[in-house]
């Protein structure tokens, strides 16, 4: 399990899904349990997706024994846009081949995203059979984009965590809020999946429903109660508490190397490893104050996911000199002498690699797990032989380079910038059209950077 609520799953599982079907489907066998699927179907799901949707769920099911008595899963169904509707009841199925048919049948709604009807619904579905089934209860929300209302969504997920409802949350796409998914879920630790796109969120429901198929053997038979779970139920902060920073410069080397701070917050904060550190670097100077300033509130964003033990930034190395040009005569020199005279050196992303470089030489033991993040914008940075040398460099000291590619300029040679990061580079390049888009990615969907958060997307 990783440490920032969000479980993992590896492709090789799929294939390993896919070999053992038939020893899946024995250890399903004979387990009952309530289940309801919550379907999002507004305006911000294509048609196309909404159907990836729909098969996600009727894979799903192969899995389970569909059936009424005590030994079988019931399913039922609830969607959501402006309003919620129970598309069935737990109690209507009794086989799998008519449930996947009414699945096929629920109609493509528009509208908003309200996410708390609902629960809402749920809550009024599950209630009344809570004394009725005494298998588990367990709901599986899937969703694209933010509620309209978050706190009426956090509270309706709270009182269904209250009665012992197990609730997932799926979150697919990049537009979803993570804070609000992991309110939905009643084990964020645990629940809480996100995928890239609705086909890859297809392509994982054989292993999702083995995955809720094996946990029904772990949760004891719902019963209502007046007191909350002992699930703890937190929300993730996109902001740092204030701490001491030590910040040691050598020959004006702005290197800021201080401890992560530890969030007073009432999340579940992630188990951070001290003997592992996340570099920053971007070139201040190329970059200008607009964009860098951006680029540390993304940095202080990303610090409360990120599970390692230290980081530092670098902005810029070796103080220019050439700048500022003192009062020179021009008499009598020629156009070679005032060529020598005016001959600038700028400090540079090379430069900011390098010295990277020299921080993991210092201490060669002392790290056992190391990222740097280097930030790029193709408008303005320049890849060279020195700069790909110096990242090459970097990562023969066993440091993973992970790029955040900034703005919609196309690179003259895109393979040059794939084998700049480390590999696969579908999975440590990743591209964002602004820097507006930047920041609010941060914010809405910070584990859309796999490897701030130690952790894969699908």
């Amino acid at each position: 399990m990783n440490s920032i609520n969000i479980w993992v799953i590896a492709a090789i599982s799929l294939i390993l899904v896919q070999v053992h079907g038939k020893q899946i489907e024995k250890e399903c066998s004979g387990k009952a349990a309530n289940i309801i699927f919550v379907m999002d179907t507004s305006s911000s799901i294509w048609i196309v997706d909404y159907k990836k949707q729909i098969r996600f769920f009727q894979k799903m099911i192969e899995n389970f024994h569909i059936g009424q008595s005590n030994s079988h899963v019931r399913v039922g169904a609830i969607t959501f846009s402006d309003r919620a509707h129970l598309e069935f009841p737990l109690d209507k199925f009794t086989n799998k081949e008519d449930l996947k048919v009414a699945l096929g049948a629920i109609p493509y709604r528009k509208g908003q995203t309200n996410t708390a009807a609902a629960l809402q619904l749920l809550m009024k579905e599950v209630k009344p059979k809570l004394k009725v089934y005494t298998a588990p209860f367990i709901a599986i929300v899937i969703t694209d984009g933010k509620s309209r209302d978050a706190n009426a969504t956090r509270h309706a997920a709270k009182l269904l965590h209250k009665v012992g409802v197990n609730v997932y949350a799926i979150g697919v796409g990049k537009r979803f809020d993570t804070k609000e998914l992991n309110a939905i879920a009643s084990d964020p630790a645990n629940n809480v999946l996100l995928v890239a796109s609705y086909s890859a969120l297809e392509k994982i429901a054989r292993y999702f429903g083995v995955k809720t198929c094996k946990d029904i053997t772990t949760l004891p038979p719902t019963i209502p109660t007046t007191t909350p779970t002992t699930t703890k139920i937190t929300t993730p902060v996109t902001t740092t508490t204030a701490a001491a920073t030590t910040t040691t410069t050598t020959q004006a080397t702005t290197i800021t190397s201080t401890t992560i701070p530890t969030t007073k917050t009432t999340e579940m904060p992630p188990q951070q490893d001290q003997s592992s550190t996340v570099s920053f670097g971007y070139d201040i100077l190329t970059l200008g104050i607009y964009r860098t300033d951006i680029i540390t509130q993304f940095i202080q964003t990303m610090l409360p996911y990120t599970p390692y033990g230290r980081y530092r930034t670098f902005s810029f190395v070796d103080c220019p000199q050439s700048y500022n040009q003192p009062f020179t005569t021009l008499i009598n020199k020629t156009n070679a002498e005032l060529g020598k005279l005016i001959k600038p050196t700028y400090p540079g992303l090379t430069g900011i690699v390098r010295h990277m470089g020299k921080g993991l030489n210092m201490h060669p033991n002392l790290y056992t797990k190391q990222l740097a993040v280097l930030f790029l914008d193709p408008s303005l940075t320049v890849l060279t032989a020195e700069l790909m040398s110096e990242i090459e460099n970097l990562k023969q000291l066993g440091t993973k380079v992970f790029l955040i590619n900034v703005g919609n300029t196309i690179w003259p040679n895109v393979q040059t910038l794939h084998s700049m990061s480390s590999q696969p580079y579908t999975h440590y390049i990743y591209n964002i059209p602004s820097y507006n888009q930047l920041l609010y990615t941060a914010h809405h969907s910070p584990c859309s950077f796999r490897p701030l958060c130690n952790q894969k997307v699908i």
